[in-house]
């Protein structure tokens, strides 16, 4: 159950509705295999420099890992020992080293059939962006390759617990350099990224009241947002960036607001005497994804922005912490489908015809947000005896955790990629 949720609870529950039968479809469809990608032993630019070979070994492996993770390429390695991949599509290699004070990388992506170029490029960077570099040259790869972006230089929010207080975090999105990005002592709640990954919004009770505020990453600057007597909790940022999506409590009932953040006028949406919670918008910002106890126990609801009207999408027993896709065809969202399950995540399409669950009992799973090219899904999970942010694919295939970060981690938010 979400910190939210388990705040919302305190407010009188209205009687839940008799059960009714769920059907469920699991996993996803079929789809064409990977294109394969053979990737060769990445060249020292001084052959007789030790140092210069072990530079081109480490970004080769954060290159590779994060091809790997982007799940559009059959990674193959070749090198001494290892036989040429066969039937590759792409070839990728590269010679790295040092020039003067900067780290030099030259990378070039050809084709497998004829060793046509297709991308070439060269990178010098600062040596201590070694990490960002590599990331830089793996979005690079899979943008030429498949004109889409790639989702290496992108980051998870997420609070964590490990200083005995829940204070918000943020890692790279295969959970490399982890960092606490707030020292509030307190009880720090819900981070959610900006668009473009600038920004962290998230709800703090440091000075008793849970107050809502904006974090700049670049400069470590932070604001207030929303200081209003009871709950003031981000929801979703909207496409551009210029609005964002609440949940305050001003007149005792939680209801959804939207804060327009240059101006910080606030419109109301939702005028509801039980609790509406959770909003996310849609990526053409038309509607609105949330979760409402109106019907009984919590469902996900779509709101239409310009018809002012709700309808319920599910028909579970329990539902929260609804993430909109990318691409606007499907919801992800924790919830039960009976009374003494435990948390999973699922999948919603905008009818509610279609409901696919995508976890199956491994402890509590809750919290879904997805990576900006809707291949993953971050969420949390007790799976292994304590809460952590795992990984999977999005039809729920090959979890895995993202960090091995002591305490507890939960509700994770997964950063756009930059312009």
């Amino acid at each position: 159950m979400s910190l939210l949720l388990a705040a919302l609870l305190l407010l009188p529950a209205a009687p839940a509705p008799a059960q009714t039968t769920v059907n469920i479809s699991v996993g996803g469809g079929t789809s064409a295999p990977p294109p394969v990608l053979a990737l060769a032993p990445f060249a020292a630019l001084d052959v007789k420099s030790g140092a210069d070979a072990l530079l081109a070994k480490q970004i080769r492996d954060i290159v590779r890992s994060d091809l790997m993770l982007s799940r559009r390429f059959n990674v193959q390695d070749e090198g001494p020992g290892l036989p040429t991949a066969t039937a590759a599509v792409w070839r990728l290699s590269a010679t790295v080293g040092r020039e003067a004070d900067k780290l030099f990388a030259q990378v070039r992506l050809e084709n497998g059939d004829g060793g046509q170029a297709v991308f070439e490029r060269y990178y010098r960077q600062d040596p201590k962006w070694l990490r960002p570099l590599a990331h830089r040259i793996s979005d690079d790869v899979v943008k030429a390759a498949t004109g889409r972006d790639g989702i290496a230089g992108t980051r998870i929010a997420f609070v964590n617990s490990q200083t005995g207080h829940k204070e918000v975090y943020v890692m790279d999105y295969d959970g490399a350099n982890v960092r606490r990005l707030t020292d509030d002592r307190s009880i720090d709640l819900l981070p959610r990224f900006s668009p473009d990954g600038s920004e962290i919004a998230y709800t703090s009770y440091k000075r008793g009241n849970p107050d809502l505020y904006l974090l700049d990453l670049t400069t470590g600057k932070e604001s207030t947002l929303s200081d209003a007597q009871g709950l003031n909790i981000a929801g979703g940022f909207s496409p551009d960036g210029t609005e964002l999506l609440m949940t305050m409590s001003r007149e005792r009932s939680p209801n959804l607001y939207e804060l327009d953040l240059k101006t910080k006028a606030l419109a109301r949406l939702t005028h509801y005497f039980g609790a509406d919670s959770s909003p996310t918008f849609s990526p053409d910002a038309r509607q609105v994804a949330f979760v409402s106890d109106r019907s009984g126990n919590p469902q996900i609801y779509l709101l239409d922005l310009a018809a002012k009207s709700a309808r319920r999408l599910t028909d579970l027993n329990w539902c929260d912490s609804p993430a909109w896709s990318p691409t606007g065809e499907w919801i992800a969202f924790a919830g039960r489908a009976n009374r003494f399950d435990k948390m999973d995540i699922f999948l919603v399409d905008l009818t509610g015809s279609q409901i696919r669950q995508l976890t199956h009992g491994e402890g509590s799973n809750e919290d879904p947000t997805w990576s900006p090219d809707g291949r993953l899904l971050a969420f949390s999970s007790t799976r292994d005896g304590r809460r952590r942010i795992y990984v999977m694919d999005a039809d729920g295939s090959a979890p895995r955790p993202v960090a091995d970060v002591p305490g507890s981690s939960s509700t994770p938010s997964w950063s756009g990629i930059r312009p």
